[in-house]
C-alpha cells in the first residue's frame, strides 16, 4: 500500500468523512500484513475544518499557492538581507493577500458543504500567516497535504539575517532644498567643507541605519500582533470544539451507563426466570418419581 497515495486521498476528504476513511485504509494493510504501513496510516490526525480548507484551495487553485510560497520566500529574503523597504512592501502585500485567499477557501469551503464561521476563517488566515515563515511545511500545504495548522510563528523565528547583511533603509529621505551657501567671510576653506561633508555623510548613513532598524522593527510588532491576534482565535476556537466533543462525550457515556443498568436489569429477570424454571423442574422430578414408585 502506497501511504503516500493514502494520505493524499485523506486530507482531501471532510473532516466528518476522515475518521472512517482512515480506520478503513489501516484495516486493509493490517490485512495484508502491512504493519509499517498501517501504523502510519492509523496515527494520521483528522484535519481541523481550517485545515481542511486550507488544503481545499491549494488543490483547486495550485497557481495561488504556489504565489503564497513565492511571497514566503521573498519576505525570508529580505528579512535575512536587512531590506527594511522590502519587509514593509512585502508586509502590506501578505495581508491583502492572505485575507483573499482565507476569503477564498471560505467560498469553496461553503460550496463544499462545510459553512466556516468567522473564527473558523481567521484561523485559515493564521494558518496562511504561519507558512510564510516555514518553508516545509508550506511545500506540504501546496501539496493539498496539510495536516495541522504550523505552529504560530513569531516573526522570522529561528531565521537568522545573513552574516555581511547590512540593515536598508525603509524609505530613501526626501531632499530638501539646499541651504544657501555660507557669506563667504563664514568660510572656513576646503578643509572645513571636506569635513562638515564627511560628518554629514556619516550623520546620514547613521539615520538611514537607525530609520531601516526601526522599520523592521515595526515590521516585527505588526507581525507578533497579527500573529497574537490568530493565536488567540485559534485557541478560542479550539476551546469550543473541545467543549462541544466534551458534551457529546458525556451524552455518550450518559446512553452507556442507562444501557448498563438496563442489561443489569435484564440479566437479574432472567437468573429470576432461570432460578424459577429451575425449582419448577425439580417439583415435576419429585411428581414423576413419587408417581412411579406408586405404580410399583
Amino acid at each position: 500500500m502506497d501511504v503516500d497515495a493514502v494520505v493524499l486521498e485523506l486530507y482531501g476528504l471532510r473532516p466528518a468523512d476522515f475518521t472512517a476513511a482512515r480506520d478503513a485504509r489501516a484495516a486493509r494493510a493490517r490485512r495484508e500484513k502491512n504493519t509499517a504501513a498501517a501504523a502510519a496510516i492509523a496515527a494520521l490526525r483528522k484535519p481541523t475544518l481550517a485545515v481542511w480548507a486550507a488544503n481545499l484551495l491549494a488543490r483547486t487553485h495550485p497557481d495561488r499557492a504556489e504565489a503564497l510560497l513565492r511571497l514566503g520566500t521573498e519576505l525570508r529574503q529580505a528579512y535575512r538581507e536587512l531590506d527594511g523597504a522590502q519587509l514593509r512592501a512585502l508586509s502590506h502585500e501578505q495581508h491583502r493577500v492572505i485575507a483573499a485567499l482565507a476569503a477564498e477557501a471560505g467560498h469553496m469551503a461553503a460550496g463544499a458543504g462545510e459553512q466556516l464561521r468567522d473564527s473558523v476563517v481567521r484561523e485559515v488566515e493564521g494558518i496562511f500567516h504561519g507558512l510564510l515563515a516555514d518553508e516545509e511545511t508550506a511545500r506540504q500545504w501546496a501539496a493539498g497535504c496539510l495536516r495541522k495548522a504550523p505552529t504560530a510563528a513569531v516573526g522570522f523565528e529561528g531565521l537568522e539575517p545573513a552574516p555581511d547583511a547590512v540593515p536598508r533603509p525603509a524609505a530613501a529621505p526626501r531632499r530638501t532644498a539646499e541651504a544657501p551657501a555660507p557669506p563667504a567671510a563664514e568660510t572656513a576653506g576646503p578643509a572645513a567643507d571636506k569635513d562638515t561633508t564627511a560628518a554629514r555623510k556619516d550623520a546620514t548613513a547613521a539615520a538611514r541605519e537607525r530609520a531601516a532598524q526601526a522599520s523592521a522593527a515595526l515590521q516585527t510588532a505588526e507581525e507578533h500582533l497579527s500573529e497574537a491576534a490568530v493565536a488567540r482565535d485559534r485557541a478560542e476556537a479550539d476551546a469550543a470544539d473541545l467543549r462541544g466533543e466534551l458534551a457529546a462525550l458525556k451524552e455518550r457515556v450518559d446512553t452507556a451507563q442507562q444501557a448498563a443498568r438496563e442489561a443489569k436489569r435484564l440479566h437479574r429477570q432472567a437468573e429470576q426466570a432461570r432460578a424459577k424454571a429451575e425449582r419448577t423442574a425439580q417439583q415435576a422430578a419429585r411428581r414423576l418419581a413419587e408417581a412411579d414408585r406408586s405404580g410399583g
